[in-house]
């Protein structure tokens, strides 16, 4: 009977230890999980930023095949020599790559350097949306959202990215817009001399 009460004991410490581990385990690898999507995101966020404010065309986001695509231009170096920006997301990677547009050259588009990883669609919607100067984005906020209001009007051109970063079991929504200070109203009109080209290094297929 002693024999059978101590191992019945054990048997419970046992589990007791057991479950514990895992539990504290588990709830290690969630922080590091969230640690890891909130890099990728901080990460996103910098890049994108110091990209894109400086921006001085973007053609409007497709998708081709699985593949989302948005390109823009970046001030001229020289007439008519533009530095080009791809931004892609495939297969749960948002990259971008970059080539220069002359009127000389064929657009090959270089290696695509990788921004962020464990990028997931947030229900299907665009990842990547372009408001044009004039636009009111948020004329359907509730009242009371934070930041922004339902007569906003924004007086320069800006790009929305709306997606999710997800590593294991965490999964964390990214949702920034980004305002290209170069495009005001006239310059939508009036794009920069070959800033418009950047497209031409999108795949058709």
């Amino acid at each position: 009977m002693e024999v059978l009460v101590t191992t019945a004991i054990m048997s419970v410490a046992t589990l007791v230890i057991v479950g514990a581990t895992i539990q504290i385990y588990s709830g290690t690898k969630q922080i590091e999980q969230t640690s890891v999507a909130r890099d990728q995101m901080d990460t996103s966020f910098r890049r994108l930023d110091r990209e894109l404010r400086y921006a001085t065309f973007v053609n409007p986001p497709k998708m081709v095949g699985t593949r989302w695509y948005i390109e823009f231009a970046l001030p001229a170096t020289a007439p008519g020599v533009v530095p080009c920006r791809q931004l892609k997301i495939e297969n749960g990677t948002l990259s971008m790559a970059d080539w220069v547009r002359t009127s000389s050259t064929t657009p090959t588009v270089g290696p695509a350097n990788t921004i962020a990883t464990g990028v997931v669609l947030y229900n299907n919607i665009d990842p990547f949306q372009v408001y044009a100067p004039g636009d009111t984005p948020y004329a359907s906020a509730s009242a009371g959202t934070t930041g922004v209001g339902g007569g906003f009007s924004n007086m320069y051109q800006m790009v929305r990215f709306r997606f999710q970063v997800k590593d294991g079991t965490v999964t964390m929504p990214f949702d920034s817009v980004f305002t290209s200070q170069n495009i005001g109203a006239e310059e939508v009109k009036t794009a920069p001399d070959g800033a418009s080209d950047c497209k031409l290094g999108r795949p058709t297929k």
